[in-house]
């Protein structure tokens, strides 16, 4: 087993592996099925990001249980163990966009993504370069809809779901009139 860390690292040590035991390739932290730098068993070991780039490695502990960490494909950082994807891709962002949860949510209901409306208001929205460098986009979602999605952000950067927040009831304050204000 390899000790060197990070995703490219990580995942050319994966595609090394031939004749192996299933649960040793298993237990072999590899990148993310379809996010940034997958490949499979046999294909060819991403090369290194110019620019720091999100994305997740994963392994599986039991048949119940998998492990993922946020990564990144410029560096050999890696974040720390995590039961589920989406928060290893949030630590993952927090290495390569750190001011991405300082970034306003929009609502994608009330656009029309692809547009030039809708690209207009990106550009105005979120800082300039942004999604040049990959950065994330920042959308409300409603379950089971709000798994992040790689390279759907402009730029081909993450979208990073965020649940929408429940509404909450109308509140108001009932005011009483005094006997002695109507008295004439």
């Amino acid at each position: 087993m390899s000790n060197d860390t990070g995703a490219i690292a990580r995942q050319r040590h994966y595609t090394t592996l031939r004749n192996v035991d299933r649960e040793v390739l298993r237990q072999t932290w590899s990148i993310g099925y379809a996010d940034p730098g997958f490949t499979t068993q046999f294909g060819t070991p991403p090369e290194p990001s110019p620019h720091h780039t999100a994305t997740s490695i994963v392994k599986i502990v039991t048949d119940t249980r998998w492990m993922y960490r946020g990564a990144c494909l410029a560096c050999p950082w890696e974040g720390p163990d995590r039961p589920r994807r989406d928060p290893a891709i949030e630590d993952a962002h927090d290495h390569t966009h750190p001011v991405w949860r300082t970034l306003p949510i929009l609502d994608p209901a009330r656009s029309r993504r692809g547009s030039k409306t809708w690209s207009l208001h990106l550009a105005a929205t979120y800082p300039k370069g942004w999604f040049d460098a990959g950065g994330p986009l920042r959308l409300y979602a409603d379950p089971p809809f709000d798994r992040h999605e790689a390279g759907r952000a402009p730029g081909g950067g993450f979208i990073l779901h965020t649940a929408r927040p429940k509404p909450q009831p109308a509140r108001s304050l009932q005011l009483t009139l005094e006997e002695d204000n109507w008295a004439g």
